[in-house]
């Protein structure tokens, strides 16, 4: 994880954590045909809703980096360094042989329960950290999928819960073709399983102010993830994003666990299409 992936067009890292009030997402983005090196960094605290785009003058310079064992940088006023340990869990969403073959716009991995140990400063605020999970993601391709639902939460109310999920549409080697995928992690009771579609089936509905993602799996109930989202950050390139998001788990009728304003939620809109209304991906 972590390797760099030169020849590829786009390649984005980024870490999310939230921890008591304090919730941060910092993505180190490299666009190589434009030859542009950006931070993205998006806090929720009690000083504030901030989001922040700086350019850099390198992709990762020694006072703004991430690397598999720390990340440490400095946007405006919001500053961190903390400890990474990516933990035993790591997807790589694929479905053989999409990825061997470049077929999708980009490819993924994630370490889904990740550990952070140090501070995260914002104004006048400091919040220490000690072994939080969140996680730590990179993805990296020829551009960036045109559409996606993404969600990640750790904090429920219900213990040894974490899920990440996303149900999105790639063009197919770069040609106005798309198709949908979806993939589901869901960690529970010390174990964490990963199911895609194909071959099961996904389906999202709905607008960022609430959305439902479901997924119908091979041999068990079906998952149903309730979302509802608020102060939701532009990120640029059609995509919003919070980190105070609320959501439920479902299998079956049954609600599993609920998370209360710590779920971290974004869409990528359709280009000539809003972010509200209908939206299915089957």
């Amino acid at each position: 994880m972590f390797s760099p992936h030169p020849t590829s067009a786009v390649e984005y890292w980024f870490f999310k954590v939230n921890s008591g009030p304090v919730a941060l997402i910092v993505d180190w983005i490299e666009r190589r045909k434009l030859n542009e090196h950006e931070l993205r960094v998006s806090i929720h605290s009690p000083q504030g809703r901030r989001v922040i785009f700086e350019k850099l003058d390198a992709l990762m310079p020694d006072d703004n980096f991430i690397s598999p064992k720390r990340t440490r940088g400095r946007a405006g006023d919001i500053s961190w360094d903390l400890i990474i340990d990516l933990g035993g869990e790591l997807i790589k969403p694929d479905i053989f042989p999409v990825g061997l073959l470049k077929m999708p716009d980009t490819l993924y991995e994630s370490a889904p329960m990740a550990r952070f140990t140090g501070w995260i400063r914002h104004g006048t605020g400091k919040f220490t950290l000690e072994r939080v999970c969140g996680s730590v993601t990179q993805y990296w391709g020829r551009q960036l999928i045109p559409e996606w639902w993404w969600l990640s939460a750790h904090q429920f109310d219900a213990q040894d819960v974490a899920v990440e999920c996303s149900i999105f549409r790639t063009s197919l080697w770069g040609t106005s073709v798309q198709i949908p995928f979806a993939f589901l992690y869901l960690y529970r009771n010390g174990k964490g399983h990963v199911w895609m579609a194909p071959p099961n089936t996904a389906k999202a509905e709905g607008s960022p102010d609430k959305f439902i993602l479901e997924f119908i799996c091979i041999g068990r109930k079906k998952i149903t993830l309730v979302a509802a989202g608020r102060e939701y950050g532009d990120f640029g390139e059609r995509i919003i994003n919070t980190l105070t998001g609320d959501l439920e788990i479902f299998e079956g009728g049954q609600r599993i666990a609920h998370a209360r304003g710590t779920a971290g939620l974004e869409r990528r809109a359709p280009e000539h299409r809003p972010h509200r209304g209908l939206v299915l991906l089957e």
